[in-house]
């Protein structure tokens, strides 16, 4: 048993070897072209070869609530995809942990269009029970398909360059995070949360107008600290 489907069956209902398909659920595309790597199904694996246990990289669901995505529909947002994965993790792997602020919930702030250093995609903040952290999605889904989760990727944006680390989503391809946040307990509500991700998203994005020193290379910033988040003492 190879643990893969290795015949047409229900699942591919007649669909061709590279046909796209959509989640009913969330929305999230499986593109045979560009398989599902992290949760083994490599570059080109049709839908019915998927491995047994695959289900939906967004929400969780079964094959079956899948069907083919329409060629004149618009694509589904990348952030709404994203947040419904990051909220399956809330619900299964993260549910009782102890680091994670029960008053949070999982948020996307902000996100916008943006270049960096030359790769066009979206940015913005994640709020998570466990986390805040700066998210790029890039526009083509296989851009740091080579990157293993964790891998530093460095990336200018307006206000500099920063070390972002690889982080493998599914049907999302691998996205750039940078942690601005781990301890969540910091803030006492989800608007607390919520302001400290807008105010880190802007001055990321904050245009340095001052002429460089030496025209050398900037080295990759590291997160921005809880002084430059808040205006605290706190580092």
């Amino acid at each position: 048993m190879t643990g893969a489907r290795d015949h047409d069956g229900p699942f591919d209902a007649g669909f061709g070897a590279a046909t796209r398909l959509a989640c009913r659920d969330c929305g999230a595309v499986y593109d045979p072209a560009l398989g599902d790597p992290a949760r083994g199904a490599p570059v080109g694996t049709s839908f019915a070869r998927l491995p047994e246990r695959w289900t939906c990289p967004g929400c969780g669901a079964a094959p079956h609530r899948f069907g083919p995505a329409s060629a004149s529909a618009p694509e589904p947002e990348p952030t709404d995809t994203l947040i419904a994965a990051y909220r399956r993790v809330a619900a299964d792997a993260m549910s009782g942990v102890a680091i994670g602020n029960p008053a949070l919930r999982v948020e996307a702030v902000g996100f916008r269009a943006v270049m960096c250093g030359g790769v066009a995609g979206r940015i913005g903040c994640v709020v998570a029970p466990w986390f805040l952290n700066a998210v790029v999605t890039p526009d083509d889904a296989a851009r740091w398909a080579a990157a293993r989760d964790g891998d530093p990727l460095a990336l200018t944006l307006p206000s500099g360059a920063y070390r972002f680390n690889a982080a493998r989503m599914g049907a999302l391809g691998t996205l750039a995070v940078m942690p601005l946040v781990s301890d969540m307990a910091v803030f006492a509500t989800q608007a607390e949360a919520r302001d400290a991700a807008a105010l880190a998203l802007a001055a990321l994005l904050q245009t340095n107008a001052a002429p460089p020193v030496k025209a050398t290379p900037a080295k990759p910033k590291p997160a921005l600290s809880r002084r430059a988040l808040f205006g605290r003492g706190a580092t």
